[in-house]
């Protein structure tokens, strides 16, 4: 759940469009969930941290009216046939539709890892910081981890293509670049 969130002000922030008051809603969401997350999860009597997720949570809700993206287009195929955890399957898609975004999406990935303040402020920097925080929550790397079969990965590529959140990813995407997305993250093939 506190992954959801994480890719509501995340795909809200890069989306296409002009929003400005969305990015900075987004931002401070991201940045709370950086500094709670982790312990919102490894303690899960902490107020503090569980108030202020609550609070990041919110704030995505409100980021995402500029739009969402790819994550959960190719989310929601996956829990509409799999009954799969909507937050743990955005988390698993997180990393493969970054790197298919990169090209629009690296400044702004930049900029984040700035106001985030990670060490290694760049693309790739962000991009590890997403796989160690996935790694330490123990999401699974791959799509075939919750799904186990890939015998509707068409089907739910022509799923994504239609679905309302894929309008605003920050790049067109048609219905083999969906399929490769999904073959990817299947494989788990970065």
């Amino acid at each position: 759940t506190g992954m959801d969130a994480f890719a509501h002000n995340l795909e809200a922030y890069c989306a296409s469009g002009y929003h400005p008051m969305a990015d900075g809603i987004a931002l401070e969401g991201m940045w709370l969930i950086k500094k709670w997350l982790t312990t919102a999860v490894n303690e899960g009597e902490n107020l503090e941290a569980r108030g202020n997720m609550l609070t990041a949570s919110s704030m995505g809700a409100t980021a995402f009216q500029k739009g969402l993206g790819a994550i959960h287009s190719l989310s929601h195929p996956v829990g509409a046939l799999y009954n799969t955890h909507h937050g743990l399957t955005n988390a698993v898609f997180m990393p493969y539709v970054l790197k298919k975004n990169r090209n629009a999406i690296e400044d702004k990935l930049i900029a984040l890892s700035r106001y985030i303040e990670l060490s290694n402020q760049s693309f790739d920097g962000f991009m590890t910081w997403i796989l160690n925080l996935r790694e330490s929550l123990q999401i699974p790397h791959t799509l075939e981890e919750l799904i186990h079969e890939d015998t509707k990965l068409e089907e739910m590529s022509a799923m994504a293509l239609v679905d309302p959140t894929a309008g605003s990813n920050p790049i067109d995407l048609n219905q083999l670049d969906f399929l490769k997305l999904y073959q990817d993250s299947f494989k788990g093939i970065l």
